[in-house]
């Protein structure tokens, strides 16, 4: 990047911030250059976290960038983490919101927690809050940070979460191009939590991190592979998902307009459903979005199962159906 004289914060930083599936295909940006910290005896920091992200499962993620190689760059992530790891929904909504206002949209806390909770695929988990992922990014890491990164992954560090992903630049008939690659991916860590914070069962919330983020992958399994046909019928079924008296109460609001029950599917990565009850029958939703409009409409709270289990296409899940499609293509691969 110093030889091409790229920035860190208006390039590196940009084109994260405009293409975050380089990263993780189930990020949202949260903010940018976020330095509003504050305690509650009135102390404060000025130093501003590179980008802040919330996965579809719930998770926050803290993406530090480094321009060429830094051996601190560990050092200030892990206190963005900690920092961040005291983030409830609220918070993250108002740091959202002051981002998208800053940038030209503006947008009020309540408008931001929407938009942040329709990205999740099964709701909040305020113990999955806790638990933020740290991503450094850089042109290069030095040995000392790897080593350091993995020490504190197997022995210090209570369900620490670190990826390191290397970026390098290449150019193609005079155009520049980037390309990012994960080189130190860490899962299930044990050891030793170094934050006052409620005691919290990191090897169960790790595993309902890992399965929202199972689900979350379906709807884009399926609509790569055109498992399902355009325009075939969805339903909802909520049988084991909530409480019997929710079912029927749903299921009477349902039946009271043929036009509600009718969504059908489109081969869409993110928004595959669409309602002929909606304002705007042609309007695309995400199986999370429909299933709360749904609950909405019917008088119902919103519930935090994971949506992919709740709609279905000829009696089987579409979490279930994604994972037969891939299970058919492991088989395949196997007999050829």
């Amino acid at each position: 990047m110093s030889e091409e004289c790229l920035e860190e914060t208006r390039h590196l930083e940009q084109w994260i911030v405009h293409h975050p599936e380089v990263i993780d295909e189930g990020l949202k940006i949260v903010a940018s250059q976020y330095n509003r910290w504050v305690s509650v005896e009135g102390g404060s920091a000025k130093e501003a976290l590179d980008v802040l992200a919330l996965s579809s499962s719930g998770q926050t993620v803290v993406i530090e960038l480094k321009r060429g190689s830094d051996r601190k760059v560990h050092l200030q992530a892990i206190t963005y983490e900690a920092l961040v790891a005291g983030f409830d929904r609220h918070m993250l909504a108002d740091a959202h919101a002051h981002w998208l206002t800053k940038n030209g949209a503006a947008t009020t806390a309540e408008e931001a927690l929407e938009q942040l909770t329709e990205h999740l695929e099964s709701g909040w988990d305020d113990e999955i809050l806790k638990l933020p992922r740290l991503v450094l990014v850089a042109e290069s890491f030095p040995d000392q940070v790897l080593t350091t990164v993995q020490w504190l992954a197997d022995t210090v560090a209570h369900g620490l979460e670190i990826e390191c992903h290397e970026y390098s630049l290449f150019r193609d008939n005079g155009a520049l191009y980037s390309s990012f690659q994960k080189i130190f991916p860490v899962e299930n860590l044990e050891g030793r939590t170094l934050r006052p914070a409620p005691a919290v069962d990191t090897g169960q919330v790790r595993e309902r991190i890992a399965t929202r983020e199972r689900r979350a992958r379906s709807v884009k399994v399926i609509a790569e592979r055109r498992g399902i046909p355009d325009h075939a019928r969805i339903e909802l079924n909520l049988d084991t998902l909530v409480k019997s008296e929710i079912v029927a109460q749903i299921d009477d609001w349902l039946a009271a307009e043929s036009s509600r029950r009718s969504v059908t599917w489109v081969n869409d990565k993110v928004r595959p459903l669409l309602w002929a009850a909606a304002e705007d029958p042609s309007a695309r939703w995400t199986p999370t979005a429909l299933r709360d409009e749904i609950f909405a409409q019917a008088g119902v709270s919103s519930h935090n199962f994971s949506a992919a289990d709740g709609w279905q296409y000829q009696g089987q899940s579409l979490y279930w159906f994604a994972q037969s499609l891939l299970n058919r293509e492991s088989d395949e691969a196997e007999t050829s």
